[in-house]
């Protein structure tokens, strides 16, 4: 006789538990009846080593749940008792990074959005197009191994691209006031060949053109803050220094000293290259930059006991200042009375001297504690406008 075969199987060893195997199927079987029927199913125990030892024509048996199952053949399904399943009982809930892009994905469509899917592949002429310089870090992209073809050979490194050909696409057919976003990685190697997987980072991207500016785009960006309980005031870098935007309309987003994107006007020569024939807008967010500074938790007060106190000054501004720049003033000489402040003018006219702007803004003032006394009120302004004449500011008669 010749036997001809591959690897011999090895017999399957498990631990021997009766408990939780009882446990498992709710019942009460004795440590004896479960050998009884361990040894007509040929199962070998050993009693010293307490373990099972399980034949290799029964190939079923592989872990103790099949085990436990043999238990409840042997024994009797008819003789398992009915009862309620117990343990904790807990709510199911998304993990907090999934929250964040669920709300992201709410603001988008509350403002009007649609959701685009743009490819991760991408080709090395997208660089060109985004008018990167030769040095920028974003050229430095994994290659494909095996990819579709020269316009798929690459992972994308900045986003932009995509939402680019999707909103050039629509204006094209003639679609009007579109506006799109997308949640979706781009991947930056840590070395190149690579040695270890590159970072993945989610970043949110908005494009628009139509009926907006870059200020309806900053908006939606602050509308999203809002909404994931960042309440504090993100800084506008207007010195971003990226290529693809127009460089007087772009800046960074910071976050209490963190960079967290950044928004802008496409620059004309790149809205040429992507056959785009009309101002668009974009804005990125990095989801991972974005997580520390989140929350959904809510802090609520009771109504104010105590009347506000107004006060309006309106401001003949150097035009090199920004309004970020005269916020930050009020903010930090304004004192613990300071409740709020609002920008609710702007004007550049021939009333206004040659590199000036008239700036208007609206003070509010409150006490938690007790009622206001101009003296409290005229002391804070007194620090504020003290800090505005620093920059070249002065008060409008």
């Amino acid at each position: 006789m010749v036997d001809v075969h591959g690897e011999m199987k090895e017999k399957v060893v498990l631990p021997f538990e009766p408990e939780r195997y009882n446990k498992l199927l709710g019942t009460d079987v004795s440590e004896q009846e479960m050998l009884n029927i361990f040894k007509m199913i040929e199962v070998e125990y050993d009693a010293a080593k307490g373990t099972l030892t399980v034949p290799t024509f029964r190939q079923d048996i592989l872990r103790q749940c099949d085990i436990a199952e043999e238990v409840a053949r042997f024994y009797g399904y008819d003789k398992i008792p009915t009862t309620l399943p117990n343990g904790e009982a807990t709510t199911g809930k998304l993990p907090f990074k999934l929250r964040i892009e669920q709300k992201a994905r709410d603001i988008a469509e509350y403002c009007g959005f649609s959701q685009g899917m743009c490819y991760s592949f991408e080709s090395p002429k997208v660089f060109d197009k985004l008018l990167l310089s030769a040095d920028d870090p974003a050229r430095q992209a994994i290659t494909i191994a095996n990819p579709l073809g020269e316009d798929f050979s690459i992972m994308r490194t900045v986003p932009l691209h995509g939402m680019l050909t999707s909103l050039a696409t629509n204006y094209n057919r003639r679609n009007k006031d579109v506006r799109l976003y997308e949640l979706g990685n781009i991947y930056l190697p840590k070395a190149l060949p690579l040695t270890e997987l590159p970072e993945e980072r989610m970043q949110f991207t908005l494009g628009m053109y139509g009926d907006c500016d870059f200020f309806d785009m900053k908006g939606v960006v602050e509308e999203f803050f809002e909404s994931v309980g960042m309440h504090k005031k993100a800084v506008y870098d207007p010195q971003a220094g990226r290529n693809y935007l127009h460089p007087g309309r772009q800046a960074n987003i910071e976050y209490e000293g963190t960079l967290v994107g950044y928004l802008g006007e496409v620059h004309p020569e790149v809205c040429d290259n992507y056959d785009l024939k009309t101002r668009a807008y974009v804005a990125v967010l990095d989801i991972p930059s974005i997580l520390p500074y989140a929350t959904f938790d809510r802090k609520y007060e009771g109504i104010a006991k105590y009347p506000a106190v107004l006060r309006d000054i309106s401001m003949v501004v150097p035009k090199t200042v920004m309004a970020g720049q005269i916020e930050a003033v009020i903010a930090q000489r304004g004192g613990k009375i300071l409740e709020d402040y609002q920008l609710f003018d702007i004007y550049e006219g021939d009333q206004i001297k040659e590199g000036f702007k008239s700036m208007a803004y609206s003070i509010t003032f409150r006490a938690k504690d007790r009622t206001l006394e101009e003296a409290d009120v005229t002391s804070a302004m007194k620090k504020i406008l003290n800090g505005l004449k620093g920059m070249g500011i002065e008060l409008r008669s």
